[in-house]
């Protein structure tokens, strides 16, 4: 959409005067009465402003007489007193004004040449000001070019000329700027929020663009006041502090200030994975050395280079101290699965060392008692089964006390295990804490094995005891409690089927 194209065809005059400015766009155009639009061609030029700008339109005769017409009014007034009195040559003198604003992170611009022009004219402080305060609420920007055919982009920017045109920004700015905030202490941050990655224009195609010069030297100052210990603006001065192995103070004037790309890649360093406080400090250290024998705009690939050799110096020390610190962890939890897995094996010596002792008290029986008698109511004589059911019902409660034993231990030990992982929660990160635990799956495995067998050496052993007693009283008519539990028993459940024939 061509809004002056349209203006100029509508009131058919060969020349417009236009003026547009960062918020406001002004124009002027003179013709003749005869040649004043229709209603509805001026209905027509009211519709083609976005409603997020205010368009003000004045017509004045010759005799002074001002006709004013807006976007935001509902109804276009009526030329009649306009050409009253008057000839059909007569001139009319037409002013337009266009304010704008922001409006759904988008923005117009109708006349991309004197924009332009005005843009580069003004002060960089000006600049970053102005930029600021659109970005007010805002994530990201759609430049609307109405009059030219542009399209390039910053990470949080885009200039477009189809209204239609979709901008997807490359990272989420608010979080970005409270990183800044509390990594670098910046004293006019509420009055310039903006960031490197606004100006860098993506796209090597776009190095005619007339707007990189001005936007690379912007990126350029804020990467200076993002890496810098502390910043502040004053007038046209640029203040900065860096704090590192020794204490250097700069000042610059803002519009001598040059591009530097490896004032960017340390910015981008510095606030791109890691810890941003830790990056930062070694790069103070390192910058506060290099300058003292060279000027802090200068800097070079050396420098950044040194910085992240001297990052990688420190990662490796506390890289140690993570290896360690894992290796720890590792340690503790075989010794935990080992001792998991020791609770199983103690069941089990547990398990055989009591049918040793019962079946060899029995084997002691039989001895003593089969060389002078061949009866087996003699070697089993009713108080020796009394005796021997005595020490199965032991054997059984020792079998329950040993099984809820091992149970408690099983219990102190996962207290124990989930007691060690949540005093790392301050030092490793929730991912970390997975990683070096593995999700616990060592131990649930390991306790759940343990569970299955703790159960089935219970069931053999209580089989096993309980066997042996109803073998014996089956070998000999003497009977012991078991087998007068067992006959009422049985009476109970022959009784219970009559009952149900």
């Amino acid at each position: 959409m061509k809004l002056f194209s349209e203006i100029k065809r509508v009131f058919q005059c060969e020349e417009i005067c236009i003026s547009e400015r960062r918020n406001t766009v002004e124009a002027s155009l003179t013709t003749t009465i005869q040649r004043l639009p229709e209603i509805v061609n001026i209905e027509l030029i009211c519709s083609l402003i976005p409603l997020r700008d205010t368009l003000m339109m004045s017509i004045k005769n010759d005799s002074n007489d001002i006709l004013t017409i807006s976007n935001k009014l509902p109804n276009i007034p009526d030329f009649t007193r306009l050409t009253e009195g008057m000839t059909r040559n007569d001139n009319v003198e037409i002013k337009i004004r266009i304010d704008k604003t922001v409006s759904a992170s988008r923005f117009s611009i109708y006349d991309f040449d004197t924009f332009s022009e005005d843009l580069l004219r003004v002060s960089t402080v000006d600049i970053l000001k102005w930029f600021s305060d659109l970005f007010s609420s805002h994530e990201y920007l759609v430049f609307e070019v109405f009059d030219s055919d542009i399209s390039f982009s910053t990470k949080t920017m885009a200039f477009v000329s189809n209204e239609s045109s979709v901008f997807l920004p490359k990272f989420t700015r608010s979080k970005r700027l409270q990183v800044c905030k509390e990594t670098a202490y910046f004293y006019n941050m509420n009055t310039f929020e903006v960031l490197p990655e606004d100006f860098v224009i993506e796209g090597i195609e776009q190095n005619d663009n007339c707007f990189r010069p001005l936007f690379e030297k912007v990126a350029t100052t804020l990467s200076l006041i993002y890496v810098a210990s502390s910043a502040s603006i004053m007038g046209t001065a640029l203040n900065i502090q860096i704090n590192g192995q020794r204490t250097i103070t700069y000042s610059f004037e803002i519009e001598g200030i040059h591009k530097n790309q490896k004032w960017l890649s340390i910015y981008d360093w510095i606030y791109t994975d890691g810890n941003p406080t830790d990056k930062a400090l070694i790069a103070h250290n390192v910058i506060s050395l290099h300058c003292k024998y060279a000027d802090l705009l200068d800097i070079d690939e050396k420098v950044y280079d040194s910085i992240k050799s001297n990052y990688n110096l420190y990662l490796r020390k506390n890289v140690d101290h993570y290896l360690e610190l894992k290796k720890d962890i590792s340690k503790f939890i075989r010794d935990v699965v080992a001792q998991v897995g020791d609770y199983a094996a103690s069941t089990l010596n547990q398990f055989k060392t009591n049918l040793i002792a019962i079946f060899g008290f029995l084997f002691t029986i039989v001895l003593t008692k089969v060389g002078a008698t061949q009866k087996w109511d003699n070697v089993f004589s009713r108080d020796t089964i009394y005796i021997i059911e005595l020490i199965i019902i032991g054997s059984l409660v020792y079998l329950v006390t040993c099984f809820f034993e091992v149970r408690y231990k099983l219990k102190k030990t996962r207290q124990a295990y989930y007691a060690l992982k949540s005093n790392y929660e301050d030092i490793l990160s929730e991912a970390e804490i997975k990683e070096a635990f593995g999700k616990d799956k060592l131990l649930i495995d390991t306790e759940n094995t343990t569970k299955k067998g703790i159960i089935l050496w219970s069931v053999i052993w209580g089989v096993l005891l309980i066997a042996t007693i109803i073998i014996i009283e089956f070998m000999t008519s003497n009977r012991g409690v078991f087998s007068w539990l067992l006959q009422k028993i049985m009476l109970l459940f022959s009784a219970i089927c009559k009952n149900n024939a």
